[in-house]
């Protein structure tokens, strides 16, 4: 969780995301414009195209439609049939049958080719014979619209069925009056052309899944519709005239309506365009807009990443050189071509790193002095009570005229004074530290009478190990004082020193009275952090005006100031068997 913290506080890291929202709402605005633009166009070349493919379908019908026209405006005016016709009788009729036989096989789509007589008689290119015409059908309206047309071609309603042999099998009619020289009428020429040829012309139309086309005449006549029951459902075809009447869109709300009028004719050609077109166009433009989309963004991220880095490149080389500046304290180098920014920042941490070392230089001075002074006034607190002591059995010596063991305590007391006095050094080496406790353990060997024994072990090529002076000393003297003096017989001190592990162990030993952890609290010397400790049957945590000379507080104390705070002294006493102080030191190869 951090670690993702960091992340996004980064510089960096915010200029990316802040390029790449700014790049996401870009994209959205440019893509949705351009989806709303696109679609508008490509809905209007839709409809374009739609209209254009419906149009040219009624220019297909209309010629179609002038062509049978002309057919039958050429059979009406043939003088062979006219002049049969005039004759009026049966024999003259069926003499124009291979005429209508041979008018019937110039177009495949032409189903029959009739002539009607003006008697009755109905001559057909499938028969040879002129059969009567019954009284009923030259009463119907297509044969009364065709005797008023003036001689022009009129079309007739669909699915009349009369000439033909299936009622199913749909036609379409042109009628067209035959008139003699004068101007009498004489007949009627009748074409049925089968159904699909509008839906031969209609076919190609895409209007999509649920679109479809009709045609109706002007008087409200259904001419054509791709689902032929409709002609028998009123309920529907009424409907179909409704849309047809009302424009707009469809009644599934989805579609929109055409229409284009059939030139030449009383047709309008009827189309209805349905909505999965639009939805099918909508959702591929979609598609490539999102496509196009997605690919900016992928393209966004990456020059965000790449804008980002350069823009924060000089400030993270200027944290890098921060942070060893931290360790090094090295003025920061300000490449050329930085920003001004970057350059101030440069140079206000460099003015920034001087004036701390000058404050860390101060401050150090200022400890040392202090370091100084407080070891000087440890140094100085030799007990001159022992001082008197010694210089008193010299005395006493002298008068008994042990000469030779009053010169050798003045020697013992002389070497003591040298290692004391002298306040310049504050480590010595271990030899020199050894061999100032062995002249102190033998000025009071002299002075009690052999009350105690003692004795130095350890390698000798750790005698030049450097440790602090006058720790030794005030251990021993304690042991003296408050170990062995009250335990009524005969004492050893024993002197080790050794290495463990990377640390200089000194280990001072006695078998005195000891204490209990109780007069440990009460006499506690110093303990090593985070141990468990007590003091010692020897500890004096203060100084002893009558004797104890340097107490254990302050040889804890100096070795704290000198090596630090993972240093210093374990006492460990049990009442009875004597007490053990492990001294604890860095390993040190010169004074420095």
């Amino acid at each position: 969780m951090k670690s993702d913290k960091n992340f996004f506080e980064r510089l960096d890291t915010r200029i990316a995301l802040a390029f790449l929202l700014l790049s996401l709402l870009s994209i959205s605005l440019f893509a949705f414009v351009m989806y709303r633009l696109s679609g508008s166009l490509f809905a209007r070349e839709d409809r374009r195209r739609t209209r254009a493919s419906l149009e040219q379908s009624s220019e297909y019908i209309s010629s179609y439609l002038e062509k049978l026209k002309s057919f039958s405006s050429l059979i009406a005016m043939h003088p062979d049939i006219r002049s049969a016709l005039a004759k009026s009788d049966k024999k003259s009729l069926e003499s124009i049958s291979a005429l209508t036989a041979l008018a019937e096989n110039s177009d495949p789509r032409i189903r029959a080719v009739a002539v009607i007589s003006k008697e009755g008689f109905l001559i057909t290119s499938g028969s040879s014979m002129a059969m009567p015409l019954s009284g009923d059908m030259m009463k119907e309206k297509w044969y009364q619209d065709a005797l008023s047309s003036a001689q022009m071609p009129t079309l007739a309603s669909t699915g009349h069925g009369v000439f033909t042999m299936d009622r199913e099998d749909w036609i379409i009619s042109v009628c067209q009056e035959i008139r003699g020289e004068g101007g009498e009428h004489l007949g009627l020429v009748l074409i049925d052309v089968s159904y699909r040829f509008i839906e031969d012309y209609l076919s190609s139309l895409d209007l999509g899944k649920d679109g479809y086309s009709f045609i109706l005449s002007d008087d409200g006549s259904l001419i054509y519709h791709p689902d032929p029951e409709i002609f028998e459902d009123e309920e529907r075809k009424s409907s179909l005239l409704s849309l047809a009447g009302a424009g707009g869109a469809t009644e599934k709300g989805g579609g929109r309506l055409y229409r284009v009028p059939i030139p030449g004719s009383s047709w309008t050609l009827y189309g209805i365009c349905s909505a999965d077109n639009a939805r099918l166009l909508r959702s591929r433009l979609l598609r490539s807009v999102s496509v196009f989309a997605a690919a900016l963004v992928l393209l966004s991220i990456a020059l965000a990443s790449l804008l980002s880095r350069t823009l924060a490149s000089p400030i993270r080389k200027l944290s890098l050189a921060m942070s060893r500046a931290d360790k090094t304290w090295e003025e920061i180098e300000i490449p050329s071509g930085s920003p001004g920014e970057v350059r101030a920042l440069s140079l206000e941490y460099n003015r920034l790193l001087h004036r701390i070392r000058a404050l860390t230089e101060n401050i150090r001075r200022k400890e040392e002095a202090r370091r100084l002074f407080e070891l000087r006034a440890l140094q100085s607190q030799i007990n001159p009570h022992f001082l008197y002591n010694t210089l008193d059995t010299i005395l006493w010596l002298s008068e008994l005229g042990e000469n030779q063991q009053a010169a050798r305590v003045c020697g013992e007391l002389g070497r003591m004074l040298r290692v004391s006095l002298n306040i310049d050094q504050a480590f010595i080496p271990l030899g020199r530290e050894l061999e100032h406790c062995r002249s102190y353990l033998e000025i009071q060997k002299t002075r009690y009478e052999d009350m105690f024994s003692y004795c130095i072990e350890g390698e000798e090529n750790l005698l030049s190990l450097y440790v602090p002076k006058l720790i030794l000393q005030p251990i021993a003297e304690n042991a003296i004082y408050h170990g062995i003096r009250g335990s009524g017989r005969r004492g050893k001190i024993s002197i080790l020193f050794q290495i463990e592990g990377d640390a200089l162990i000194l280990e001072i030993k006695d078998d005195g009275i000891g204490f209990s952890k109780k007069g440990g609290k009460e006499n506690a010397g110093d303990t090593l952090p985070g141990e468990e400790g007590a003091g010692s049957s020897a500890a004096a945590p203060k100084k002893q005006p009558g004797r104890g000379g340097i107490g254990l507080s302050n040889v804890g104390q100096r070795i704290r100031l000198l090596c630090g705070e993972s240093y210093g002294l374990i006492v460990r006493s049990s009442p009875g068997k004597g007490t053990r102080v492990r001294i604890r030191l860095p390993l040190r190869f010169s004074a420095d």
